[in-house]
């Protein structure tokens, strides 16, 4: 009996408690395969979409490489900076065109925009606008949510979207958050890239001295600069001057009080005393810059000049 016993095998219990466990393993190993398909798809597709953004970027700092520089007939490059809204000037085979890219906020877009020369007004800030004028609407980056971030910073003081800060934008960077699968693993990954706007205008910076050389005032304006090493035109003024001897003024300079021009001039006034001068340069695309006032006195027997 014994013998039997031994040989009677598992009971059905037993059985029963194996099938569960084994239930119990291969649905642990299941899901988890299941959980490993599933995060390695959604990371193929991060890395898809990382993938996209980063050729966007791409197209974002050649098109910036390119920068259009301004022209009396297109004095600014730059037309728009704001944090998420970027349009400017750029060069493509030889034509100049209008570029934007901005963000859409509700469908996670940046967006691209294109306009040919010639080019209208822009008041739209609808992203992307729906006004005529823009001749293509492309998708630039997917899957974006940078939200309240910001898409574009610019190496400026203040507010970059003025008529000054705009010519004064040397570099601007690009940061773009990429997530998928917003509020599920993986988290969002940030991609960045920074421009050198190697064709922007900056303003020239005007300087001078003045020095009494008898009845005669020499101005120098040889310490102004401009920041791109090209060449500055110079207008001198004396502001008790109501008319202009210096001919036809670019229509960016002051029109009245113009004495002369060169870089070196030797004003001689009609009258003695104090004389308030100043110059002003602008560059080949008349961006300009105004130096401060200096009061230079002539002094004669009757019209002494006081001691500093």
């Amino acid at each position: 009996m014994a013998r039997l016993r031994d040989e009677s095998g598992f009971s059905l219990v037993e059985l029963l408690t194996v099938l569960v466990l084994v239930v119990i393993v291969m649905s642990a190993t299941l899901t988890a395969f299941a959980q490993f398909e599933q995060t390695t798809g959604t990371n193929q597709k991060q890395n898809e979409a990382q993938d996209a953004v980063r050729v966007g970027l791409a197209g974002v700092s050649r098109e910036l490489r390119n920068l259009a520089s301004p022209t009396p007939e297109l004095p600014e490059a730059i037309v728009r900076a704001t944090a998420t809204d970027l349009i400017f000037q750029s060069v493509s085979s030889n034509n100049t065109r209008r570029v934007r890219y901005c963000l859409d906020t509700t469908r996670r877009r940046l967006w691209r925009q294109l306009d040919p020369a010639p080019f209208g007004a822009i008041a739209d800030a609808t992203c992307p606008t729906a006004v005529s004028g823009w001749g293509t609407n492309t998708v630039a980056a997917s899957n974006v949510v940078n939200g309240a971030r910001d898409v574009f910073g610019y190496n400026v003081v203040g507010s970059p979207d003025t008529a000054a800060n705009r010519a004064r934008i040397t570099e601007i960077s690009s940061t773009l958050w990429v997530d998928v699968n917003p509020g599920v693993r993986p988290l969002e990954t940030s991609l960045q890239t920074s421009i050198f706007l190697r064709n922007q205008n900056r303003n020239p910076v005007a300087s001078f001295t003045a020095n009494v050389n008898g009845s005669s005032i020499v101005l120098n304006g040889a310490q102004s600069s401009d920041p791109e090493g090209r060449s500055l035109r110079f207008f001198w003024y004396d502001t008790g001057v109501a008319g202009s001897t210096c001919g036809t003024l670019p229509t960016q300079v002051p029109q009245t009080g113009c004495v002369g021009t060169n870089v070196v001039y030797t004003y001689t006034p009609t009258t003695a005393g104090v004389h308030n001068v100043y110059l002003v340069v602008a560059d080949p695309a008349t961006l300009i810059s105004q130096a401060s006032t200096k009061a230079v006195c002539i002094p004669t027997v009757t019209t002494p000049c006081a001691t500093p």
